[in-house]
């Protein structure tokens, strides 16, 4: 965080997240933190949930120009909660895995609201937390960063990543990355612009970025998000093929069996019983 916080006046309208800390930074920035560090950040129904309201809420809040969306104890966020996969998985905590079109929307949602998004990576970054990176206006990484497409190992296809993946890649590094599921450095991530910035120091990153752009109104930047949608090929057909797509997938019992042999017995697909 860039400064500490004065939330007087600004509660007002926020809820109580149990998967998010929500934080005002002075100079019109708020935190939205992810707050699953002991599970990895890994995203359930009630994140996204969560994620959704607090993204609108700041989207009408005057004072807000710029959200920081960031992780938690070297985690940004590790993708789907596989416990979710397991008989027990709804005890306790709400493990519950969102739907595809709820996911779906939280990404068009960060790329349609009037503020900038920015990004702040400090470790690792695997599979759905690749989407709600990419779908970030802007994305500051440390060196220690890692970023990682797993899904092909558990029988999966990033199928609503992909978009917004190879809207900052480009067509062949996204293949790339979910064919062999080898991980990207920080350094390697920059070179292939999924990120935009690696630092040592992300909050004066952040708060460097965030002087110019605080210059650009939340009109303007509604405006240009809205004009450069219309430049690319994320619509309604592909929003639709990438949810269907993931449906088919997770509803195979073959991808099930895979993945609760993981979480129950740490067993990798390729390994035998």
């Amino acid at each position: 965080m860039i400064f500490t916080a004065n939330m007087r006046g600004v509660s007002e309208g926020l809820m109580d997240y149990h998967s998010l800390v929500v934080s005002g930074i002075s100079e019109g920035i708020y935190s939205i933190q992810l707050n699953r560090a002991a599970e990895k950040n890994s995203i359930t129904s009630a994140l996204i949930e969560d994620l959704q309201h607090v993204l609108l809420w700041l989207d009408g809040l005057d004072s807000c120009k710029a959200i920081v969306l960031e992780g938690s104890a070297g985690y940004f966020c590790t993708g789907m909660n596989f416990q979710a996969f397991t008989e027990d998985g709804a005890e306790g905590e709400d493990h519950t895995a969102p739907a595809p079109e709820a996911f779906m929307r939280t990404m068009k949602l960060i790329g349609e609201i009037s503020k900038v998004v920015i990004a702040k990576v400090d470790g690792q970054v695997m599979a759905g937390g690749i989407g709600l990176m990419a779908a970030c206006d802007y994305v500051f990484a440390s060196p220690r960063s890692s970023f990682a497409l797993p899904e092909a190992i558990w029988g999966l296809i990033p199928a609503m990543v992909t978009p917004y993946l190879i809207r900052r890649t480009g067509y062949w590094q996204a293949y790339k990355m979910t064919l062999t599921t080898l991980p990207l450095s920080a350094e390697e991530a920059l070179q292939h612009h999924l990120v935009d910035e690696v630092v040592s120091d992300l909050d004066g990153g952040i708060l460097r970025l965030y002087k110019r752009i605080s210059r650009v109104s939340p009109n303007t930047v509604k405006e240009i998000k809205s004009y450069f949608k219309k430049m690319w090929i994320i619509n309604e057909t592909m929003e639709n093929a990438a949810v269907q797509e993931i449906d088919k997938l997770t509803s195979s019992t073959e991808v099930r069996e895979a993945i609760q042999n993981y979480v129950q017995y740490k067993r990798f697909p390729w390994e035998k019983g």
